[in-house]
């Protein structure tokens, strides 16, 4: 059914996607709700939304999508994007706590018993960064360009005792800083990060690593390419994965996550508008882009089989 609303919808627009199957399914109508908005007609997607809901009441992925563009139509895109609360609640709840906690645990596991110097490329606030130090971590260089996550994660490690200093930016601005040119780290690591910047810079970044580091540890998504987030088997992908995402959050938080952060995402992959902010594919490329940057050994651990995709670290040397 998608395939052919697909076709349809390229052929000749939303109208005659629309009428291209008599009784859409409740999948196909919350298709038809992404394509809706995709083609920047709000009321439409509200109103597709509307009838998955109703077609399928216990489905807790279109009752979140109809209330989403309900507030979309009612209230216009720019009032509906991920809200702090909603990403707190997010990453601290649903399967981020075991996801984070195999990630913490899988870099202490690797790093050197002797003292060192650590490099956390894109930190946050030091969820996956503070339950992994160990005692030989003899000082942290954390880099991170969102002010208030770099304050909380720099409080924790004063609160701690730990040598560090902060940086605040990206990975770009970090190895165009003149000042950390000479730098070397024995270990850098960057959690769920990386698929921020755009594949066009990744692979003099990945080299600059290279230079800095002795061991380059990331932790990222074996996920699927979303250069065409509108494609039938695309969209199903999302579709599935977004439910099970959603079910982990049945409850008090529930309503927080969806419409405060998971909505926004899942139809931020369709928005026209909107620059693309991330660019996730296979764990297979990333190791090839790190081998490619001169790391001549990458060993791969899978981490958790979280909602989205399967998460793995790539230990890099």
């Amino acid at each position: 059914m998608l395939d052919r609303i697909w076709d349809r919808h390229r052929a000749a627009g939303l109208d005659a996607a629309a009428a291209a199957v008599a009784a859409p399914s409740p999948e196909g109508l919350c298709y038809l709700a992404m394509l809706a908005f995709s083609d920047e007609r709000y009321a439409d997607a509200a109103a597709f939304a509307a009838r998955a809901a109703a077609a399928s009441p216990g489905d807790i992925l279109f009752q979140a999508a109809a209330a989403h563009l309900a507030r979309v139509a009612r209230e216009g895109k720019r009032n509906v994007y991920v809200s702090a609360e909603g990403f707190a609640a997010f990453i601290r709840g649903g399967g981020n706590v075991p996801l984070y906690r195999e990630t913490s645990a899988a870099l202490a596991g690797q790093y050197p018993e002797a003292p060192f110097d650590l490099l956390d490329i894109g930190a946050g606030d030091g969820l996956a960064l503070l339950p992994a130090l160990t005692p030989a971590v003899r000082r942290v260089t954390v880099a991170e360009p969102a002010a208030p996550l770099l304050e909380r994660c720099s409080a924790a490690l004063s609160a701690r005792g730990v040598d560090f200093e902060a940086f605040g930016g990206r990975l770009q601005d970090l190895a165009a800083d003149p000042g950390m040119a000479p730098r070397r780290w024995a270990v850098a690591q960057a959690t769920f990060c990386l698929h921020a910047i755009a594949p066009a810079e990744r692979p003099a970044l990945l080299r600059w690593a290279r230079a800095h580091c002795d061991l380059l540890l990331v932790a990222e998504f074996d996920a699927p390419r979303m250069d065409e987030p509108l494609a039938p088997d695309t969209a199903r992908h999302v579709l599935a994965r977004y439910r099970e995402g959603l079910a982990e959050y049945a409850g008090a938080d529930l309503d927080t996550v969806a419409q405060g952060f998971l909505m926004p995402v899942l139809f931020g992959y369709v928005d026209r508008g909107a620059t693309r902010t991330t660019f996730e594919h296979p764990i297979d490329d990333w190791a090839a882009l790190l081998r490619e940057a001169g790391f001549g050994r990458v060993d791969r651990r899978l981490l958790h089989r979280y909602w989205w995709a399967p998460a793995w670290m790539l230990a890099a040397r």
